[in-house]
């Protein structure tokens, strides 16, 4: 007859019944060499990161449904600031190469309007679709910045982000800062890589080449200045509306 086993906790056996159970080391995270601590999110084998453990809030809290972000209207806007920095580096070559006589090979199309080369008819029709263009593209991206990010602040209402090019005086400033509240919404100061100052003045200098004279050359000189500052807004006005646009498919989770 075998003796009865003892009870745990016994002179035989000092372990108590209650003691905390040993588990394997790996479960306490000795694949990398280190044991885990109280807080230690544990899955499997390996440890979770805390940031991913506790992943950071969103800065989105609207209930409203967030807009797309106006990818297609950055590219038409785009492609109708090219085609206006086109038509001024056309008109600029006309009247350098043909002596000022590009009045002289316009064409008549009714009504009294004439469209020369070297002219304003053509350029002012082309900036109006450029106008139009970055236009809806900014009532868009205000929509998508006003839906994603509520506390953003708005330096004037809404009507301005069309009125803001048109209004004589205010068209000084009003669109850049429309331009810097809509970026400012969904692009944190730390991951801005281009200087609005670097577009707005340019493109104000750009404003010379309407200028006109009756002395050839010195309307030459200008509207060469006109075109080289278009040319320099041109390229941070695409800069801008890229780094827009990136920032606005990254708060949308399309990138």
């Amino acid at each position: 007859m075998q003796p009865h086993p003892e009870q745990l906790g016994s002179p035989a056996h000092p372990q108590s019944p209650y003691a905390e159970p040993q588990y394997p080391q790996h479960y306490a995270g000795a694949t990398t060499g280190q044991h885990a601590g109280p807080h230690t999110p544990v899955s499997g084998q390996q440890r979770v990161p805390v940031d991913r453990a506790h992943p950071p809030a969103r800065r989105r809290t609207s209930s409203k449904p967030l807009p797309e972000p106006p990818a297609g209207l950055a590219v038409g806007t785009t492609v109708a600031a090219c085609c206006l920095l086109f038509v001024e580096l056309a008109g600029l070559a006309i009247l350098v190469f043909t002596g000022g006589r590009g009045e002289e090979l316009g064409i008549n199309i009714g009504l009294g309007i004439r469209i020369d080369p070297n002219g304003a008819t053509v350029a002012l029709l082309f900036a109006l679709a450029a106008y139009v263009a970055a236009g809806i593209w900014l009532q868009a991206s205000r929509a998508f910045a006003e839906a994603w990010n509520p506390a953003a602040r708005f330096a004037h209402g809404r009507a301005w982000t069309w009125l803001g090019w048109l209004v004589p005086v205010a068209n000084f400033w009003v669109p850049f800062r429309v331009v810097r509240d809509i970026r400012g919404a969904v692009l944190p100061d730390g991951q801005r890589r281009v200087a609005l100052g670097l577009w707005w003045p340019f493109w104000l200098l750009s404003g010379l080449r309407v200028f006109t004279s009756s002395d050839q050359d010195v309307e030459i000189i200008v509207r060469s200045v006109a075109v080289v500052a278009l040319t320099v807004a041109f390229i941070h006005w695409v800069r801008i509306v890229r780094e827009t646009t990136a920032a606005q498919e990254k708060a949308a989770g399309f990138a």
